[in-house]
């Protein structure tokens, strides 16, 4: 297996997890452009290993929805749909809000000091990729801290989508990261003090809403 410089350098992963991190960060920023192919043995050849990781990989990432295939055509990277954006952004308004509701009382005090280096971290980042995988980490520890299985699932699954519109969005207009890393403070402000409601209202602000993304994401579609 050959390592890039690109920070995934776990040696305890497999090829095909490997494969399938460097996959996923590649999408999410951009490396193809959203609704090109991607082919097996070119990828293999990019990143120094055989065609059945990557065949692997691109399995797990039709299941996640980031590239779509079928039988009589080649694997893209899924499109630009700002209407899909939207639909998946109007249902992490609804569950994520209720998502940090559900974890509040639950919240270990090792999942609180988690995020409080997270949300430092992010403070101190001026690279918007790192920052956008710090911030999947903050949200992904409260989603886990609901303790609710199905949640979690739908909200993963939501979020993996959500993301890949999230840095097209990042890539066509910024992003206010000030803003939102002074909300991922008051938001671990209230999970300290089990402030169920507060909790809420804060993740009902801080995320963006459908039709601020929608135009930043027409931006990206109509800049391709």
């Amino acid at each position: 297996m050959t390592l890039t410089s690109d920070s995934i350098d776990d040696a305890r992963l497999t090829t095909h997890e490997w494969v399938l991190a460097k996959m996923r960060r590649d999408i999410y920023a951009g490396v193809w452009s959203p609704g090109s192919r991607v082919v097996q043995t070119d990828i293999a050849k990019l990143y120094g290993v055989s065609v059945t990781p990557v065949r692997e990989a691109m399995r797990d990432l039709l299941n996640d929805g980031l590239i779509t295939a079928d039988p009589h055509k080649p694997a893209t990277i899924r499109a630009l749909n700002v209407s899909e954006a939207v639909e998946i952004n109007d249902l992490r308004m609804i569950l994520e809000p209720l998502a940090v509701r559900r974890a509040t009382p639950h919240i270990s005090e090792s999942e609180l000091r988690q995020l409080e280096l997270l949300s430092a971290e992010m403070t101190r980042s001026h690279d918007s990729k790192k920052w956008v995988e710090l911030n999947e980490r903050f949200h992904a520890i409260i989603i886990d801290a609901t303790r609710l299985p199905n949640l979690i699932g739908i909200l993963s699954g939501l979020r993996r989508v959500s993301r890949f519109y999230f840095e097209a969005a990042l890539r066509a207009d910024g992003g206010d990261y000030g803003k939102r890393d002074h909300e991922h403070d008051e938001l671990i402000a209230r999970l300290r003090e089990r402030d169920v409601e507060g909790a809420g209202r804060i993740m009902d602000a801080h995320l963006s809403p459908s039709g601020e993304l929608e135009r930043r994401l027409t931006l990206a579609r109509d800049g391709e």
